[in-house]
């Protein structure tokens, strides 16, 4: 999977392309301006390209919490239905119950939580994402993406540290709706690519092998349609 880096229509003819042009790149992940009076027609162009399966707008970082919830979406997230598309929700902790609304307003579209909604670690922000979090229990086909977390702990970041937010999100989500996420390159902010293996790897011991699969490839491709 490719995924946006930036609110931008030339990233995503860029990354469509790449996509286009071999066989290993299995998905996009793009961006479009879903208040732009032509979204619809913008998705619907952009959905030409067969390995488009998402859309994400840069929710965590627009100055309104609450921008999701403007009505003067609909057209647009309609659109997304309508041709198949799933949502990415790129959010912080602020903006979870405006998401959980969002998704109970179109509770046919199917939604990923990206970087675990970014649990401010470093700032033992713990509880108030926890208890925010928990309203995806029963909204059974809502997914998360395991991913991201590294980085809101800091260069500073311990397995121990992140243990406890492991373990609400496995409880929360449990193994048919964890999807493994690189956040590559990212990720080289704090650590590498082979480190957030290697964490994750050790956080999903509890797992059976099975449920292993499921998170680091099954889910993944069942909720995109790789």
């Amino acid at each position: 999977m490719l995924v946006a880096a930036a609110s931008s229509a030339h990233e995503n003819g860029y990354m469509l392309g790449l996509a286009d042009g071999v066989e290993f790149i299995k998905g996009v992940v793009a961006w479009v301006d879903l208040l732009a009076p032509t979204a619809a027609a913008d998705l619907a162009g952009w959905a030409r390209f067969r390995k488009l399966k998402s859309i994400r707008p840069y929710l965590q970082d627009l100055p309104e919490d609450d921008w999701i919830l403007k009505t003067e979406l609909d057209p647009a997230i309609r659109a997304i239905q309508d041709l198949g598309l799933r949502f990415d929700a790129l959010i912080k902790p602020r903006h979870i119950l405006n998401t959980v609304k969002f998704i109970e307003r179109y509770p046919d579209l199917p939604v990923i939580v990206d970087h675990m909604a970014k649990p401010e670690i470093v700032n033992s922000g713990f509880e108030p994402w926890r208890r925010d979090m928990e309203h995806f229990r029963d909204l059974k086909h809502v997914h998360c993406k395991l991913s991201g977390i590294l980085t809101e702990d800091g260069p500073d970041w311990t397995p121990e540290r992140l243990k406890p937010y492991f373990e609400a999100i496995f409880d929360i989500f449990g193994p048919d709706r964890l999807v493994f996420g690189s956040d590559w390159p990212v990720v080289n902010l704090v650590a590498d690519y082979s480190r957030w293996i290697e964490t994750l790897q050790g956080a999903l011991g509890n797992f059976t092998r099975a449920d292993q699969q499921k998170i680091w490839a099954t889910n993944g491709e069942r909720f995109y349609g790789l």
